[in-house]
């Protein structure tokens, strides 16, 4: 069964007094990506941004990172579809970028929740988000249809957000009896078990890209469309991770080899300028490849 889910995983984890951001990006494109330096009202900022929509996420030289991931069902591909028919992208990447100019984590959580940039009937980035720097780390969980809950993590756990509500249950992925509900809870019970054990920022991601093969892929937390096209499942594919080093402020992406395409880093800060925020991007595989 064609199966056109918009699903992400974004997770938040301390080890060793560093606090991280981590994301699984899954797409039913082949998204075209770039990385982005540059100043906002003099604040560093750098981000991930994808060619078609706009859609960016990041994090500034203060340390503050957001990561963030869909609960409106197939929002990201109706997205695209809307810039090809319209010629324009939506609000949120203006919104994220905006929101990562300010100093404060207070500033940053009120732009993400308030700012509406040139849609005033479309306040704040919709979804679940993680907003942290070094000393707190917050979630935000809002919809078109619901109020933002801004609450304040314990640090003492890691935390896992997919395409289900949390605060609001009637949310995202609600029917307990279809495939959306399933691929969204167990995809958040296998991160939750994997990212437990990480001894170090890399390996979040190395474990998030675990390949399960005694289930079916769309309910893994990485998976590839060729190889659910092998087994009649969906045509969802993870493209790339995306990894926030907030203590040292850095900026990692792995791109997956077959489903995600990378044109480079621009950087837009002036020649003379010393960055603050390290860059590092590597080129990753399926891990179960064996069609």
């Amino acid at each position: 069964m064609k199966n056109n889910l918009s699903e992400c995983i974004i997770a938040h984890k301390c080890i060793d007094d560093k606090v991280y951001l981590a994301k699984n990006r899954d797409r039913a494109y082949d998204s075209r990506v770039k990385i982005i330096r540059e100043l906002v009202d003099g604040v560093e900022i750098c981000y991930i941004i994808d060619l078609d929509t706009d859609w960016s996420e990041g994090l500034n030289e203060y340390g503050i990172g957001t990561v963030n991931t869909a609960l409106m069902v197939n929002y990201d591909e109706k997205e695209k579809k809307l810039v090809k028919k319209k010629g324009e992208y939506g609000p949120d990447g203006e919104k994220m970028r905006k929101a990562l100019g300010h100093k404060k984590l207070s500033e940053v959580l009120k732009s993400l929740v308030y700012y509406y940039g040139n849609d005033e009937e479309d306040v704040g980035v919709k979804g679940h988000t993680f907003v942290a720097n070094p000393k707190y780390s917050f979630s935000i969980e809002v919809t078109s249809k619901h109020l933002p809950i801004v609450k304040k993590l314990n640090r003492k756990l890691h935390h896992i957000r997919t395409n289900h509500g949390y605060s609001y249950p009637d949310s995202g992925y609600k029917w307990k009896d279809g495939p959306d509900y399933k691929s969204s809870h167990m995809r958040h019970k296998l991160a939750q078990k994997e990212i437990d054990g990480a001894q170090s920022g890399p390996e979040i991601l190395s474990r998030l890209s675990k390949h399960y093969s005694n289930i079916p892929t769309y309910l893994s937390p990485y998976r590839h469309k060729e190889h659910n096209k092998k087994k009649k499942q969906g045509l969802l594919s993870t493209t790339g991770q995306i990894l926030m080093n907030l203590n040292d402020p850095t900026l990692e992406l792995r791109i997956d080899k077959d489903h995600g395409k990378f044109y480079g880093i621009e950087d837009r800060t002036p020649n003379s300028y010393e960055p603050k925020i390290k860059i590092i991007k590597k080129y990753t595989k399926f891990p179960g490849r064996n069609f």
